[in-house]
C-alpha cells in the first residue's frame, strides 16, 4: 500500500555568536577606502558538537546586502583556517577569493534566500569583474557526519547554467538546465566528513550557482527535497506538496505530521489539508481539501514537532512556491460524492461487488464488511465477517479480494490474501497467506498458500485477478523485501527472495491434495517456482509493489506499481554469475554489468502493460535481475531512465517497459476499466486508477491500439480530493456506481467507504 522553516527557528542574533565562536563583526561593514575587498574576519568556526540543533547557516550574497533572517553572509571571501570557511579553487584547493562573482537579484517576488548567490564557475563569455577559475567552498569543521542542505538557482531570466553541487565528492545535485517556471534545485543529504573539511564544489555543471548552505549536527531525519521545487512557479492549484526524506533508522511517526508539517498562504494561515506519508512511512504528502488561489505564493514548512518513530526530530525546513492558474480536464464527465450513514470506521483495503450483488469491503484488521446496496446506491444491512480473524485467532491485513469466477448468489467463493499485521516493528518474513472463504456468510477458511514473503512493513502479498477465459489459474501480485533492490536500514536490511517483486500464477488444478501448500523458498523453505509442473510459478517479475491490476478488454494486463522512495540501494552484477541465471525467461543473463548505488534517487510511479516472463525494473538478484527499471542508456530522456547510473546503461535484456509514468509519489493502487452500460459512456473501457498519495484522486487512462496509454485524465468533477485517501474502487457494473475504499493510516483503524455516482 501505499514518500520549512519552523516558527521556532533559532536565530544566530549577535549575542548567540561568541557562544559558537563565530565573532563576525566587520563581514559586513562597508569596505575602506582603496580596498574594494570586505575585511576577513578570524574568529574560529564552530566544531560539530557546538552547532545549533537546527543548523548553522551560511548565505551566499554580495557584501553590505542584509542577510536573510538566522544566516551568516558569506561574500566570496577566500578561505581561512582561523575563520574557520570560505572558498578555494575547485582544483588543488588553493584559498580563492570570488567577491566578484556574488549577486543579488533583488526581486520582491523571490524569497531572500533565492535572490543571492555566487557563482561557483563564471561564464567565460561574460566581460566585467569577475573570478573565472572554478571555486569549491569548505568548511572547517570535526569529522563525523552532518545533515547539510544546499541551493542553487538564479532568480533572474537567466537560464544559461547547468548547476551541479557536490558535497564531499556525493552528487547532491545532479547536473540541470533551469526552467522560466523552475529556476532552484534545495537538496538535504547525510554527509560523511573524514578530513576535517566539509567541502562543496561544482564539479559536472556549467556557471553553477549556489544560494546557501545549511550544517546541521549529526545524520538526523530531514526532508532531502521537495516537490513543487523551492521557488518554482506556475504551480497547479490543484496539485500538493510531496518531500522526500532521509531516515537514518525509522519511519516517520504518523502522530506527528498534524503538528509537525504545514502550509500556508501571504495571511499565514494554514492551509487545510490531509497530511500524510505512505504505508513505508517514507515520504510526507501534504494535499490540500481544496484548490489553492491562482497567482498566489504558498511556503510549506516542516518544525522540528516532525518526528520519526524513534521520537528524533526533524531538520527544520521550508520552500516556497507560487501557483499559477488551474488547468482543465476538458471532460463532459462528472461524478457525485455521496457520503454514506451507515459505514463503519475501519481501515478499509479493497472493495468488490459480488454475486449476490452485495458489497464486500476488507480491512486491515482483518474483517470483511458485507452491505445490502439500495436501489440509489447507498449501502445498509451492515454484516460483519470475521472468519478470517476466528480462524488465525487475531487479525490479519486482507489485500486481495476477488470472487472466484464459478461463484454464484447461493454458492459464495471468495478468494482473499491475508498478512501478518503492521503493528510498528518489522513484520515477520513467510507470514503471508493465500485462502478461500466460502458458506453463505464466508464461514468456512481454507488456507490454500501459506509461506508466502512478507517486507518489514507495508509490501505484503496483494491483489488476486483471474483471467477471463483461464480457467483453475489465479494472478496474484507479491510485493518487494526492499525499495530498490538491495537491503537498506529503510526495509529492515532484508534481501529480496525468489517469490518477491513479481507477479504470481498459482495453477490450483495442480495444488497438491493436503492443504496449504508451504511456497517458503529460503531460510529453512525449498520451494522452487522454476520445478516442472508446481502449482505456483512466476508469470512476471521485477513488480516492485503493485496493489491491484485489471484484465481489459483489449485482452492486456495492467499492473499500477509504486517506485521507490529516496534513500534506497541497488545491487551489483556479481562475477562470476551465478548458475541459478539458467533459471532467466531468457536462458540466462548477458548484461549489462552494473555497480550498486547506495541511496537512490526517488523512482516514478509506473503503469505496466504486463507480459508474461517479461522483467518490470525492480532488481532481485535471487533471480538474476539487477538493473533498476530502465538504465540509463542515453544521453537525452529515456522511459523509467535512472539517473544515477552512467550513461550508456542499458536495461536488462528481458525488460518489459511501461505503458504509462504517473510521476513520483502518486501511489497508484486500485484500478479498474469503467464498464458502465447506461449513460456515462464517454469513460467506457478506459482504465481508472486510485492515486492514493499526492493526487488523492481517480485519474482516466485511455489506453492506444498498442496498448500503451495515449490520453490521462485528472480533474474531473467528482473525482477529486478524496478524504481520507483512497486506495481501491469498484463498480456496480449495472449503473456505473462507483464505490471507493478511503483510508487513513492515523490513527490507525481509521477509514470509510464512498459513493461516487456518474451525474
Amino acid at each position: 500500500m501505499p514518500k520549512s522553516k519552523s516558527a521556532a527557528l533559532t536565530l544566530l542574533s549577535p549575542s548567540r555568536l561568541p557562544v559558537l565562536g563565530l565573532v563576525l563583526t566587520g563581514l559586513l561593514a562597508a569596505c575602506n577606502p582603496g580596498n574594494p575587498k570586505p575585511p576577513i574576519p578570524e574568529p574560529k568556526p564552530p566544531t560539530g558538537t557546538e552547532l545549533p540543533a537546527d543548523g548553522l547557516k551560511f548565505n551566499f550574497q554580495p557584501a553590505g546586502v542584509t542577510a536573510p533572517a538566522g544566516y551568516t553572509a558569506d561574500t566570496g571571501a577566500p578561505y581561512n583556517d582561523e575563520r574557520g570557511y570560505g572558498w578555494v579553487a575547485q582544483t588543488g584547493h588553493a584559498p580563492l577569493d570570488v567577491s566578484d562573482n556574488a549577486r543579488d537579484r533583488v526581486s520582491a517576488s523571490v524569497e531572500a534566500r533565492l535572490n543571492t548567490f555566487i557563482h561557483m564557475q563564471y561564464n567565460s563569455n561574460v566581460s566585467g569583474p569577475a573570478e573565472r577559475t572554478p571555486a569549491a567552498w569548505e568548511y572547517k569543521i570535526a569529522d563525523g557526519t552532518y545533515t547539510v542542505t544546499v541551493s542553487t538557482g538564479d532568480a533572474s531570466g537567466s537560464l544559461d547554467s547547468e548547476h551541479a553541487l557536490n558535497i564531499e565528492g556525493k552528487e547532491a545535485i545532479a547536473p540541470y538546465m533551469p526552467a522560466a517556471t523552475n529556476k532552484f534545485r534545495t537538496v538535504t543529504l547525510p554527509v560523511l566528513v573524514t578530513d576535517g573539511r566539509l567541502t562543496i564544489d561544482a564539479v559536472g555543471g556549467t556557471n553553477t550557482k549556489i544560494n546557501y548552505v545549511i550544517i546541521a549536527p549529526g545524520n538526523l531525519p530531514s526532508l532531502r527535497e521537495t516537490k513543487p521545487e523551492n521557488g518554482q512557479t506556475m504551480v497547479d492549484p490543484d496539485s500538493g506538496v510531496t518531500a522526500e526524506v532521509n531516515l537514518p533508522a525509522s519511519a516517520i511517526d504518523t502522530n506527528s505530521l498534524t503538528k509537525g508539517v504545514s502550509l500556508t498562504g501571504p495571511d499565514n494561515v494554514k492551509v487545510p489539508a490531509i497530511i500524510n506519508t505512505s504505508g513505508g512511512g517514507d515520504v510526507v504528502v501534504l494535499k490540500p481539501n481544496a484548490r489553492l488561489k491562482s497567482n498566489t505564493a504558498y511556503t510549506f514548512r516542516v518544525t522540528s514537532d516532525l518526528k520519526d518513530t524513534e521520537g528524533n526530530s526533524f531538520e527544520p525546513y521550508y520552500s516556497t512556491f507560487v501557483t499559477g492558474s488551474p488547468t482543465s480536464s476538458g471532460s463532459t464527465v462528472a461524478f457525485e460524492k455521496v457520503t454514506l450513514a451507515n459505514v463503519p470506521n475501519k481501515p478499509y483495503t479493497s472493495v468488490e461487488i459480488g454475486p449476490d450483488g452485495r458489497l464486500y469491503a476488507a480491512t486491515m484488521s482483518g474483517e470483511i464488511m458485507r452491505f445490502d446496496i439500495q436501489s440509489d446506491g447507498t449501502l445498509t444491512n451492515v454484516k460483519t465477517i470475521d472468519s478470517v480473524i476466528k480462524a488465525e485467532s487475531g487479525p490479519r491485513t486482507i489485500i486481495g479480494l476477488k470472487f472466484d469466477p464459478s461463484s454464484t448468489a447461493d454458492n459464495l467463493v471468495l478468494w482473499i490474501t491475508n498478512n501478518e499485521v503492521y503493528r510498528g516493528v518489522p513484520a515477520p518474513e513467510w507470514t503471508g497467506k493465500i485462502t478461500q472463504l466460502s458458506g453463505a456468510n464466508l464461514e468456512k477458511v481454507q488456507d490454500y498458500v501459506v509461506g508466502l514473503p512478507r517486507s518489514v512493513r507495508d509490501h505484503m502479498t496483494n491483489s488476486i485477478s483471474f483471467r477471463p477465459g483461464e480457467k483453475g489459474a489465479m494472478y496474484v501480485l507479491q510485493g518487494s523485501d526492499t525499495s530498490t533492490g538491495a537491503p537498506d536500514t529503510q526495509w529492515g536490511n532484508r534481501e529480496e527472495k525468489l517469490l518477491t517483486g513479481s507477479l504470481l500464477r498459482i495453477d490450483l488444478n495442480k495444488m497438491p491434495a493436503t492443504l496449504p501448500l508451504n511456497v517458503q523458498t529460503s531460510e529453512g523453505g525449498s520451494y522452487n517456482p522454476y520445478a516442472p509442473g508446481v502449482p505456483v510459478t512466476l508469470y512476471a517479475t521485477g513488480i516492485r509493489n503493485a496493489f491491484d491490476m485489471v484484465w481489459h478488454t483489449n485482452g492486456h494486463l495492467y499492473v499500477p506499481a509504486n517506485g521507490g522512495a529516496a534513500g534506497g540501494n541497488t545491487p551489483s552484477v556479481p562475477a562470476p554469475l551465478p548458475s541459478t541465471c539458467a533459471n532467466r525467461p531468457d536462458g540466462g543473463y548477458t548484461g549489462p554489468v552494473v555497480n550498486g548505488k547506495i541511496g537512490m534517487k526517488v523512482q516514478n510511479d509506473f503503469l505496466f502493460k504486463v507480459e508474461k516472463n517479461k522483467y518490470y525494473g525492480h532488481p532481485n538478484p535471487t533471480r538474476c535481475e539487477w538493473v533498476l527499471n530502465g538504465g540509463n542508456p542515453t544521453a537525452g530522456k529515456d522511459p523509467a531512465e535512472v539517473i544515477d547510473y552512467p550513461v550508456g546503461t542499458q536495461p536488462d535484456p528481458n525488460w518489459g517497459g511501461v505503458a504509462y509514468d504517473f510521476g513520483t509519489h502518486y501511489s497508484p493502487n486500485g484500478v479498474i476499466e469503467e464498464y458502465s452500460l447506461p449513460g456515462n459512456n464517454l469513460l467506457k473501457n478506459r482504465l481508472m486508477v486510485v492515486r492514493y498519495s499526492e493526487g488523492k484522486d481517480i485519474i482516466v487512462l485511455k489506453p492506444g491500439p498498442d496498448g500503451n496509454i495515449v490520453e490521462a485524465q485528472t480533474g474531473i468533477t467528482g473525482l477529486t480530493n478524496f478524504n481520507p485517501s483512497p486506495l481501491d474502487l469498484t463498480e456496480d457494473r449495472s449503473n456505473g456506481n462507483l464505490y471507493v475504499a478511503l483510508l487513513d493510516e492515523k490513527p490507525p483503524g481509521a477509514g470509510t467507504l464512498m459513493l461516487v455516482r456518474p451525474k
